[in-house]
């Protein structure tokens, strides 16, 4: 799958807004649980190219965005997408997923959090590790 020149210019567009350096980690390799993908038609698409080619045309639009790929030979959640120090995303980035990962470089870029002071105190009085699930769907 490749980016069209529009989507590639909306992109750019907003990671102009990048305000500081982003890493972005890409992991492939054989998923623990395989799953036959299947595009209209038939055809069976393998998700760690379909990822790799998405990712790598992503980060390519900015100067601020850096990449590394590892390969794994275990089987594993693969694709995994790190960005940041903590936002991982599993899967494939296409579709209206592709905005989830366009947006989620452009948070990790923000110099400053996007939440308002109330969030920001409520989120300071916690003290203990806390990991936070989000699930994606356009359902």
């Amino acid at each position: 799958m490749t980016l069209g020149e529009r989507e590639q210019d909306a992109i750019r567009a907003v990671l102009d807004g990048l305000e500081r350096e982003v890493d972005v980690k890409l992991e492939l390799g054989p998923t623990a649980t395989p799953v036959t993908l299947l595009a209209a038609g038939g055809r069976e698409i393998d998700s760690n190219a379909v990822a790799r080619d998405i990712v790598e045309a992503v980060c390519a639009l900015s100067d601020r965005v850096s990449l590394s790929i590892i390969e794994h030979d275990e089987p594993g959640p693969w694709p995994r997408t790190t960005i940041g120090t903590g936002l991982e995303y599993l899967g494939m980035p296409a579709g209206y997923e592709l905005t989830t990962l366009v947006h989620g470089i452009l948070e990790a870029g923000r110099a400053a959090p996007g939440l308002g002071d109330a969030s920001l105190e409520r989120l300071a009085a916690i003290d203990q590790d806390v990991a936070i699930d989000v699930y994606v769907t356009p359902t």
